[in-house]
Order: C-alpha cells, then structure tokens, then sequence
C-alpha cells in the first residue's frame, strides 16, 4: 500500500508542508537556500520535489550539525560533560517541506496511538496541563513520586525497533522508506561527513512525533501497571502513594526502557515527595503550590520553611509576581524622556493604566514571536496608519511593529481569521485563549490575541463570555449557514470614528468623488479579470477567451468615458458577464469541471464552480469587512454600491479589485484536483443549490488562507505583502482619498 506515501508528495500536501515551514521561518541548510530563496521560485520548487519522490530520485541533502552547550544545572557537579552537550542538525528547506508535509499527514495517525500520559509535541497538550494533572493526582493522594530522565534519548533510539514499530502502524513501505531517508540521513559536523546508525536528529521536522512513538510502548507498560506517568518528552515523573512504590516504579522503569535499548541518567534521576518540593519542566510543586520558576531545573529537591494549601493558578502566579517590578520600571524609563512623559499623561488622561498599556506591549511581543513572518512584513513595510483622532497628515510615533500610540492605546496588525466549522462544536473563552470544544475535545486552542475576526458555520455554538470577549476587544464574529450562506454579523460599537463616518456619508452624496473613486476600482477588478484570461491562453489557446480579453479591454476604454454610476454600473456588468461566460474554459477538461460557456449564478449556486465561488467571496468579504471595521470606517456606507438596509456597501466596493484572487483560487483547486466532484453534492437534484460537503469545506477554507497568506507585489507601493496586507494598504489609501490627504485612488491590479 501506498496511502500515505501518496498524500505525502502530492503538490497540494508540499505546497501546504512549505508554509508550515515558512510560518517556523528557520535558517538555510547545507546548500545554503533560505526559505526565502525557496519561495522565489516555489511552483518550481514544489513541481520538482513533487517530480523526485513520484519518479523515486529524491534523496535528502546531508543535515548541517553545530553543538549546543546546555545551560549548566545545580548539581552540575554530578553531570558528565557528554550530558551538557547536544547535537543540533539543520535539514535544507527542500527536506523541511517534504517533511512538513508527511507531518501533517501522518501526526493524526500517530497520535491517535499516543498516551494521554505524553504532553510533548502534541496538539491540545502542553507544559501547562502536565502540570495541572500532576496536581489533580496530588489531590488524589499521589504525593510521591520518581523524577527521572533518560539519558541522551535522542541520540540513541535503536532504528530497528522504531521502523518495526512505524510498520505496524502505517503499512506502506514507500512511507517508511522516506522516513529511513530523514532519520539515516548524513550529516556534516566539523567538515566531516558522518552516518547516523542509531538517534533521531535534533532538529528534523518529524524526529519529535517519532521520538512520541519510539516511548509509547513504555507510556502503555507504566499504564498497564496501574502507575500516574505524566510524560513531556524524554523527562518524566511516576507519582505513587508511598516511598516504595516509587522506588518499586524505578527499578520498573530501568526493565522497561532496557527493553528499548535506553537506560536512566541517574544523575537527573530521584524519588522525592511535594513535601519536599520539586522542580518539573519550569514550575516548582511544593505540597498543593505551583511556582513557575523558568528554565527547566532539575536540580535536588528544596526544602521550603512552612506549608500552604492554597493552590495559586500559575498564569495568576506569573501576573502578581512580576507586575509590580515591570511598572516600577516602565514608569522610571518613561520619565527619563520628553516622549515617555507625554505618553504617561496621555495614558492618565484615558484612564488606562500602566499595568494595562504593559499587557498590550506583551501581547504584541507575543504575536511576533509566535508568527515571525507576520512580524517581519510589518517591519520591513513600516507600514503607516492613521488613528482614528489625529489631524490630517499627523503622523504617530514610531514604536514597536504593529502598536500604534496616540490618544488612545491600541493594537492593529494582520492577525488570523478562526473558522469554526466542525458541527456542533463550541467556542469558549479561557483565560486570554479561545478554545474550541466538540464533547470534551480540544480542537483549537489559540492566544485570542492572533484572531481578528470569528466565523461560524451552522449548528456551532459560542458561549456567552466567548461572545463577550469578542465585543470587548473588537472582534467581528460573522454567523454563516453549514453551506457558507451569510446570515449576519456580531460586533461591537466599540472605537467608532464619528468623525471617519461624517466623511464617509459627506462623500456618498458627491457624484463626483464617487464616481472617480469607482472609476478607478473597477477598472482595478476589470483588468485584473481580464489579466487571469491573458494567463490562461499562455497556457492553453483559446480563441472565444482571446476575444473576450479584446473586448474587456474595450471595456476598460468605455470605463473612463463614463458620466455618471449608473453608466459604469453598467459597463461593470457587461464586463463581468462577458470574463464569466469564458471562465469555464480556464478548467481543464479533464477534471470534469470544463464549461465552454459558463453562467454565473449567484442564488443559490446550481453547480460546483458557482458553489465555490460564492463561498469564496462571502470569504474574502468577511476579510474586507474585519479590516474595514477595525480602521473604524462604516462598512455600510460606500462609494459604488447602491446603499441599502443591511448591505456592507464599502465592503463590496473594495472586494471588487480582490475578486481575481479568489476566482484564481477556483481554478487552482479544481485544475490541480484538490477539489473533485467527490466534495460536492446536490440537495435534491441537479437543479438545486450544489453545496460542499464538510470535508471540501475545510479543504476549500485551508486553500484559501494559504493563498490569503501568498506574498504577492501590492503595485499602488511596490511592496511585497500577503493578500491581507495588500487589503488592509487599500483600506489605509482609501481613508487618505476620504481624508483629501491623497487626491487619486490606486487599485491594486496584478502582473501578467
């Protein structure tokens, strides 16, 4: 069989193993390509990969090895020299993709084998809840327990029992082959090249799920002897009742890991008890407290002078211990300076506090560290946005990327869109995080601090302090049928510009304004249309499409001709209905999707191509409308669009020059087939809506953030953005023309 082997090298699979390493971003390898360099020439790139593993020519490039001093530990006198140092390997970014790839294809069949007794490297399990279950157990009585450590873990998994393993839980060779390659792939440390005949890799995209799979056999045993592991990688704890049965678990687990050709580092290795107090993976248990106390420290246990039995939450813990200093501080470096001054009275005048406008500064700094990629566009476009409340062409002080200071404190940067789909799940709000649940499982659980709007689809529910949150800190929650059909949105009032809106409808009763402003973001979706046709017949002459593209831009001519909306409604709409009655024939026959005269109906979509254009649209729209929203702009009031109850008129106005990304994208998915007639299906006949079934929703939703996410040349500046950026720069220029602090607006019209 070859299931697996087959999904892992198709295109879409690589393409998708790519971003999840550009999102890591991480350095070159031997041959010296950064991710960066990759992506230059990434269809290419993809393509030949795609070409090597089909044809069975690939072969990994040798690992680049550099050593790693660990930090030296409290009884570091007892440490061998060997345990302070590890060997670090860096793959090329051509082996990261492929990798990333057979990761996100085979984590979910890997992990469905795992304990819940391992809380490393696993989605839905982290430091944290280790933590929590090791006080659960406390309270249960647990309050002994071996702290144990294997020695040098990853340097010396035994291949023969990890592959043999592997086999019986993938059955595909051709799979298991390609895993061989990584693990026994050369690597090259001080000039010289070296074999690996034993280990995992330190550093190789699939070494930590291996590493989970190598210690489930040892995870079942401790289990199956009615024994409380709690496991984060190759670090561990047994809590028991007593003192023997913690000594009795130590020689178990000597037997035990003998058996996978490992053994205990003795030197990390100790019975103690929560009277004594131990370190664990950053957090200090004493009795039922939880300190957190930084880097790892497996160091002897501390003895503490008196008790308590007041279990302090530890992000609690964090926030009241550092607070006090981090104010003291922020307040005597801000006083140093003219500017510092003037922001801590512009803070007291608002009545925000120092602790709040440090919360904001940490939040910020956590959005870059989590998403560098995101972080590293806003700094090098040095983006400038104008608050709601400042004059015209004021400009705010520079600080850190993303947070904008002025009467107000505030952040804005390209967050992420959180989709909650799977039916009859539940978004709920715990702590600073939004998790979404479906009976007891953690689906998603994400820093609320990444997400700039919500949507839900169908019979998914939202809790009612999830939905507070959402209103208090701005973010629009958008209510789709299962389908993708818009119902309505849930946003707050919070931050509206009084002034921005005065404008707006100022502006919507100058025929002028509008019709210039209109003029030129049609002629933005007009050629933009036209410029996907010219790259089709590149690709494949067609002489009706080439005929369109000649009368489109005849169209483009008429466009500035135009006196007054209705005229350019109107050339709109010919323009449109002629790109739309070609469009089927940018499918490849073969797909089955091929249409040689296509109509684009709307309400409700009769076929798959329709389908999904309408479900991308309502997509990109939600985006238009979050972006809009959070510049405090009116999405209802807009330029071209008739005004009318209900209708987000400036949102519609704006998508107009963004339609080609997601008509481009329908291309994509049904010329590559990652969508086939297999994710769709009829309601009751072919004369009915055609809707996607669950699982062409979610493909069709991850193909579409991967290309929202695609950095593409925004032409009005000549800078390179994702699509989001380029979206949000439209939104900034437009409230320039609205402003008069630009007089023409530039659309953004894409290259052939």
């Amino acid at each position: 069989m070859m299931e697996f082997y087959n999904q892992i090298i198709s295109y879409p699979s690589l393409l998708y193993g790519y971003y999840r390493v550009k999102e890591n971003d991480g350095a070159a390898g031997v041959d010296r390509v950064t991710v960066d360099a990759f992506e230059d020439n990434l269809q290419k790139n993809i393509s030949r990969l795609n070409y090597e593993l089909t044809v069975g020519k690939y072969q990994p490039l040798p690992l680049l090895a550099f050593e790693r001093k660990d930090p030296p530990e409290s009884n570091s006198s007892k440490s061998s020299r060997d345990d302070k140092i590890r060997l670090l390997t860096i793959p090329a970014v051509r082996d990261r993709v492929i990798q990333s790839s057979a990761l996100n294809i085979l984590e979910p069949i890997i992990d469905s084998e795992l304990e819940d007794e391992s809380f490393a490297y696993r989605k839905g399990f982290s430091r944290e809840g280790a933590a929590r279950r090791i006080n659960n157990l406390f309270n249960k009585g647990y309050c002994w327990l071996l702290d144990a450590d294997i020695r040098k873990f990853f340097d010396t998994v035994d291949h023969t029992i990890l592959f043999t393993r592997l086999a019986t839980l993938l059955n595909d060779d051709m799979a298991i082959e390609l895993i061989k390659k990584w693990v026994q792939a050369e690597y090259i440390f001080k000039n010289k090249k070296i074999k690996q005949t034993i280990g995992l890799p330190q550093g190789s995209v699939v070494s930590p799920i291996l590493a989970n799979l190598y210690l489930d056999k040892f995870d079942e045993e401790i289990s199956k002897r009615g024994l409380h592991l709690v496991r984060f990688a190759d670090d561990f704890v047994i809590l028991t009742k007593t003192k023997t049965e913690a000594a009795d678990a130590l020689k178990l687990t000597q037997e035990l890991l003998a058996d996978l050709k490992l053994e205990l580092n003795i030197n990390k290795t100790t019975i103690t008890s929560f009277n004594d107090g131990f370190k664990y993976l950053g957090y200090l248990f004493l009795n039922s407290l939880i300190l957190p106390v930084g880097a790892k420290d497996k160091s002897k246990p501390i003895p503490f002078d008196g008790k308590t039995e007041t279990l302090i939450e530890i992000e609690r813990f964090k926030e009241i211990t550092s607070q006090k200093e981090k104010v003291k501080s922020f307040k005597k470096n801000a006083e140093s300076t003219e500017f510092g001054k003037k922001l801590l009275l512009a803070l007291e005048k608002k009545g925000i506090t120092v602790e709040d406008f440090i919360s904001a500064l940490r939040q910020d700094e956590a959005v870059q560290a989590a998403d560098k990629s995101e972080a590293k566009v806003v700094n090098e476009d040095e983006t400038e946005i104008t608050t709601p409340d400042d004059n015209e062409g004021t400009k705010l002080e520079k600080t850190k990327a993303g947070l904008l200071l002025n009467t107000e404190v505030y952040a804005f940067s390209v967050k992420r869109t959180l989709y909650v789909h799977t039916q009859g799940a539940e978004l709920r709000k715990e702590g600073e995080r939004l998790i979404v649940i479906k009976s007891d499982s953690v689906l998603i659980d994400i820093p609320s601090l990444r997400i700039s709007q919500v949507i839900i689809f169908g019979s998914c529910s939202i809790t009612p302090a999830a939905m507070q949150f959402c209103l208090t800190n701005n973010i629009p929650i958008t209510l789709l049928s299962s389908s993708g059909k818009y119902y309505g949105k849930v946003e707050s009032s919070k931050g509206k510009n009084i002034e921005l809106e005065r404008l707006q409808f100022f502006t919507s009763v100058d025929e002028t304004f509008n019709l210039a402003l209109s003029k030129t973001c049609i002629s933005g979706k007009i050629t933009n249309t036209r410029t996907l046709l010219q790259r089709s017949i590149k690709r494949r002459y067609d002489t009706e499409i080439e005929a369109v593209i000649n009368s489109m831009k005849k169209s483009l001519i008429d466009l500035s001709k135009a006196e007054n909306i209705e005229q350019l409604r109107g050339i709109e709409g010919n323009a449109a209905a002629e790109y739309f009655s070609v469009y089927g024939r940018t499918l490849l026959k073969e797909t089955g999707f091929y249409q040689p005269v296509f109509k684009r109906i709307k309400r409700p979509p009769v076929d798959p191509i329709n389908s999904l254009l309408s479900f991308g649209y309502t997509l990109l729209s939600a985006n238009i409308y979050s972006t809009v929203s959070a510049l405090n702009l009116n999405p209802y009031v807009g330029f071209f669009h008739t005004i009318r109850q209900g209708h987000p008129a400036l949102a519609s106005d704006l998508i107009e020059e963004f339609r080609h990304v997601i008509d481009s994208l329908v291309i994509q998915v049904i010329n590559k087939s990652i969508l086939t007639r297999k994710h769709f299906y009829f309601v009751k006949d072919p004369d009915t809506p055609c809707l996607l079934t669950k699982e062409g929703r979610k493909e069709f939703i991850r193909q579409f953030e991967i290309k929202m996410n695609r950095i593409t040349t925004h032409t009005p500046t000549g800078k390179k953005a994702d699509y989001r950026r380029c979206i949000l720069f439209q939104v900034q220029q437009y409230i320039k023309v609205l402003k008069g602090v630009k007089q023409d607006y530039e659309p953004m019209k894409i290259k052939l």
